[in-house]
């Protein structure tokens, strides 16, 4: 059985995208629950596959349901005959990878794969240590109590790489990170990264979900 979490976080930051991306995943015969907290004591067994677009919701299915297999939607559209990729007419755009798939070698491929598809011209970064540990906000502040009792080993691993700012010094850092990019657009496929982005982004610049370019 295939299940798709539209992510609580994705949903209120991006509402129609995600209705869209709803409706398309029933229609390809996938349940779409709702937050992957409960949500993920739906799985059972081997033959479950979880279908995400959030990186924690990856993370706590994933922890709590080890016998499933969870891909992202990119690696979802990515396996598909005959999506209507759109058109953006070699765009180029740079791609803002997440440190939390920095370990997920098949959903960057994917999300690559996916962009090229829509007739992308994909930006990489130089590779930094600052780059490949990019997450928006998510590392300057504890794991909350919630996702650490939910997945207490991944995000243990995670609270290690903590640096912990405040608004203002996370607000300078965004800022300042952001002058690297070169492209009018900049895509991202996570939500605390397109937050981060949408932050440290300067005027003339836009942060992208890769979810809305491919439901536009």
């Amino acid at each position: 059985m295939q299940y798709y979490f539209p992510s609580c976080k994705f949903t209120q930051m991006k509402p129609e995208t995600s209705e869209k991306i709803k409706r398309f995943m029933e229609s390809e015969g996938a349940r779409v629950v709702g937050c992957c907290r409960p949500g993920h004591k739906a799985l059972s067994g081997w033959n479950d596959i979880a279908v995400t677009v959030c990186e924690s919701c990856s993370i706590i299915i994933g922890e709590n349901r080890p016998a499933a297999k969870v891909i992202s939607l990119y690696e979802w559209i990515d396996g598909l005959t005959g999506f209507p990729f759109p058109d953006y007419k070699g765009e180029r755009i740079t791609l803002q990878d997440c440190y939390r798939a920095k370990a997920k070698a098949a959903e960057k491929e994917a999300v690559r794969n996916v962009l090229r598809k829509m007739n992308m011209e994909v930006v990489e970064l130089s590779g930094t240590e600052e780059e490949m540990r990019f997450d928006g906000k998510f590392l300057f502040s504890p794991i909350s109590a919630g996702n650490l009792a939910l997945a207490p080993r991944r995000f243990a691993e995670i609270q290690k790489d903590i640096t912990e700012k405040t608004a203002e010094e996370a607000d300078a850092w965004l800022k300042e990170y952001c002058r690297r990019f070169q492209t009018k657009r900049v895509a991202c496929y996570c939500n605390s990264c397109f937050a981060g982005l949408k932050q440290g982004l300067p005027e003339g610049k836009t942060a992208v979900h890769v979810a809305e370019l491919l439901f536009p």
